[in-house]
């Protein structure tokens, strides 16, 4: 199987070539139709861009050439003019990676949808006549629809109001909007990493990635900083101190703003945190599990007509908004609750959080490894296999997947205590070396 959690991720010049990238868009394409292509900032994301593009053209239908845009504001494209789109981005992944995300009217394609791709792919191209190919049209816009998209989202007088300072980190196709977006804001935005191809850091916006981005929060005596991955769909948050808020204290923060102006269903992941299913249950919405991935999130909120989703890596979706994660949206958003709130250090201590640890181990067949750890690792908690294998208990729970864009087996646990945490995951940890023999 090509598609992974999130479109088709692999190493650049092994899996993820110009000729996949041909192919795929090829299959993915049909007669005299439009299909939107975008690409981050990767080194070798243009090129994958124009192969993507041959592809499309070679099948008769028309490629728009959106040039380098964030994927959410490929994805609104799609969304608004109701046709197909194709993001070249390995989003949070290393600099070596890259790949294909798949998206139809505003959201990313379905696994059967997916399936459907990769079986036309397997056939070989499919050529139109030498009459009928299509063609590639240009269009520069797309930026600017998503900056009004966002302005029109929250309350942007307030945010004038609050004459915010933020140091913002892009490190990657971020850069081309967010930056504006917030200055529009009427922000007083400190740019860094926010030039050229490439990153000046890795991709994943985490805590040792993003301390140089702390470190300037302090020394330019910010409000708050924000830092995106390479395709910018995710947006982590730190307060005034330079300090993260921590991935599922600014879920809980988001889902709590968002359940304040209206009611209902949340959507959350099998990695989400207790404090998450708290926060959701204390401010009157109703929680709804699914498998890691933004595309599960995303069809359940349109299934069950939900309020918010996401994932804790900073990674949401708002009602109104983009339907996949949009990190311009959560950074907006995060200037209206300061500028609501104040400062975010106080009140990230209003949430109460459990121990809890997230591990990954490197694993070549993610596949069979599971398979073992399904048969040997029993806690004697109740069972949930959604997304590889989680056990709840009444005081936490732990979670083994195998990650949909790496070559790694995650293991995620919490519990009310530390000790208890360390007995459980231990155990987890245990099995899971045994089935990858290590």
């Amino acid at each position: 199987m090509l598609f992974g959690t999130s479109g088709i991720r692999d190493h650049y010049g092994t899996k993820i070539t110009p000729q996949l990238a041909m192919g795929i868009a090829n299959a993915f394409a049909s007669f005299n139709e439009d299909v939107a292509v975008a690409s981050d900032l990767r080194e070798t994301s243009e090129l994958l861009r124009h192969a993507a593009m041959s592809g499309i053209v070679s099948r008769g239908a028309n490629a728009i050439d959106l040039g380098c845009v964030p994927t959410p504001t490929l994805a609104l494209f799609t969304q608004t003019r109701k046709i197909r789109g194709i993001m070249i981005t390995a989003s949070h992944n290393p600099s070596e990676y890259n790949g294909l995300k798949l998206y139809k009217n505003g959201r990313e394609i379905s696994k059967n949808e997916e399936e459907a791709v990769e079986k036309k792919y397997e056939k070989g191209m499919e050529l139109a006549k030498w009459d009928e190919v299509g063609k590639v049209k240009k269009c520069g816009n797309a930026i600017c629809e998503h900056i009004e998209l966002v302005k029109k989202s929250v309350d942007s007088g307030a945010i004038k109001r609050a004459k915010i300072k933020v140091v913002l980190d892009c490190n990657g196709v971020g850069s081309v909007i967010t930056p504006r977006l917030l200055s529009e804001l009427g922000c007083t935005v400190i740019s860094m990493n926010s030039a050229g191809l490439g990153f000046y850091r890795p991709s994943e916006p985490n805590a040792e990635n993003l301390s140089e981005l702390g470190k300037m929060v302090r020394g330019c005596n910010a409000q708050l900083g924000i830092g995106h991955d390479g395709d910018a769909d995710r947006a982590i948050i730190l307060d005034e101190n330079g300090e993260m808020l921590g991935l599922d204290v600014q879920f809980a923060i988001a889902i709590e703003h968002e359940l304040m102006h209206r009611k209902g269903i949340v959507v959350n992941t099998v990695e989400a945190s207790l404090l998450v299913k708290e926060t959701i249950e204390k401010n009157g919405g109703k929680s709804v599990q699914v498998a890691v991935g933004s595309t599960n999130v995303s069809e359940e909120m349109e299934g069950k007509g939900a309020v918010f989703g996401g994932e804790p890596a900073g990674e949401y979706i708002f009602k109104g908004g983009v339907n996949t994660p949009d990190g311009m949206m959560v950074a907006a958003k995060f200037l209206e609750i300061f500028a609501e709130q104040g400062s975010l250090a106080k009140l990230r201590k209003k949430y109460k959080t459990y121990p809890i640890l997230r591990e990954k181990f490197k694993c070549t067949d993610r596949k069979k490894a599971m398979e073992k750890i399904m048969k040997i690792l029993s806690l004697g908690g109740k069972r949930n296999t959604i997304d590889g294998l989680r056990e709840d208990f009444h005081d936490g729970f732990v979670l083994v997947r195998p990650s949909g864009t790496e070559h790694i087996i995650r293991l995620t646990a919490e519990f009310l205590e530390g000790k208890r945490l360390e007995e459980m995951a231990g155990k987890a940890r245990e099995a899971i070396k045994g089935a990858i023999g290590s």
